[in-house]
């Protein structure tokens, strides 16, 4: 028996938009897939985001939050390791660079930062009445189900700040 539960949750503030979706399915175990997407305006042109996004590479020169990215390979299978100013490490695995949709996604496949696993995230570019917008969208399974409204105001947090940052970096 497969059961699905939805429960979405939005807030706008100054062009940005956030969603929470959790989403529940039960086949002879319960697990809780947890969806937070932010959506943010941006004034960059969508080209020069895609441009830098695109690569999987250089995160260390526009997210503040990363101090060194170590990219092996392109496209799709690439890997990146990537590490924080407090020296944590990210080990993420390139699923998918679709240059015609402008679609970004990747999985972090080691991480020692969050109570988390099974992250997807998944960038877009989209246009919505003539603006453009980012859409960044991450999906991921709790390993500690309590500490989950602090993970969803951090992640939620450091997704405007990434689209903010990716916005400034085109914008040079």
């Amino acid at each position: 028996m497969t059961m699905a539960v939805n429960i979405n949750v939005s807030a706008q503030s100054s062009g940005t938009q956030s969603q929470t979706n959790s989403q529940t399915t039960s086949n002879n175990k319960k697990e809780k897939m947890k969806n937070i997407t932010v959506k943010q305006e941006v004034k960059s042109s969508p080209e020069k985001i895609w441009n830098i996004l695109r690569t999987g590479d250089d995160l260390d020169k526009w997210l503040p939050i990363i101090a060194t990215c170590d990219l092996q390979g392109t496209g799709a299978g690439a890997k990146r390791v990537c590490t924080t100013p407090d020296g944590k490490t990210l080990k993420e695995t390139i699923l998918l660079v679709d240059d015609k949709n402008k679609i970004f996604k990747y999985k972090i496949d080691e991480q020692d930062m969050l109570p988390t696993k099974n992250y997807v995230g998944t960038v877009s570019i989209v246009e919505v009445n003539g603006k453009f917008e980012v859409h960044w969208n991450a999906q991921f399974e709790m390993t500690m189900e309590e500490a989950y409204p602090d993970v969803e105001k951090g992640l939620t947090d450091i997704l405007k700040m990434a689209i903010s940052s990716l916005d400034a970096a085109a914008s040079k």
